[in-house]
């Protein structure tokens, strides 16, 4: 159901957490608790915005869920899928670390896992909206990976859901 990914952490990279107990996994199934326990977490993240059972299940099926765990608590989840404009690209639809536990360096760390098996799939590209009022977001974006801001789009999920579109390029040579 969980398919452990190998994580390499560079010698000078300092952590904010201990990673015995971290895991990155890519979804390949689910049982109901599972499941249940996505769903909730997007709740918890997202409220009303979080992803459904309806829309989870397509994704785990046909897209990448990724959770980043502590023991066996949940404590990230990203959703990707493929950019059918341009193949080489994913998207990355959703992404959230538990709020207790932000700020600790876990974002990082765990988008870094996933651009890592994303390209190992053959993708060379990723692409995101962010709220653009949303400082730790794009901070962990741009500073801490290396997104570019694309472009600005107004009203992006309806009115005053202003959104910037950024995009990564795993062969970019500037990336922390």
């Amino acid at each position: 159901m969980l398919e452990e990914l190998q994580v390499q952490v560079e010698e000078n990279q300092s952590l904010g957490f201990e990673t015995e107990d971290i895991k990155v996994c890519l979804v390949q199934d689910y049982d109901p608790k599972l499941l249940d326990d996505l769903v909730n977490f997007g709740l918890d993240i997202f409220g009303d915005l979080g992803m459904d059972q309806w829309g989870l299940v397509p994704q785990i099926r046909h897209g990448n869920v990724y959770v980043l765990q502590d023991n066996e608590d949940i404590i990230g989840l990203a959703i990707l899928m493929r950019d059918w404009d341009d193949t080489d690209k994913c998207y990355l639809f959703d992404f959230a670390i538990s709020p207790n536990l932000q700020g600790k360096g876990l974002g990082t760390y765990f988008l870094q896992a996933i651009i890592s098996n994303m390209e190992e799939q053959g993708f060379s590209k990723m692409s995101l909206t962010v709220d653009t009022t949303n400082k730790p977001a794009i901070k962990l974006y741009k500073d801490k990976i290396g997104f570019d801001i694309d472009h600005f789009s107004k009203d992006e999920y309806g009115k005053g859901h202003d959104r910037y579109i950024m995009e990564f390029d795993f062969n970019k040579e500037d990336v922390n």
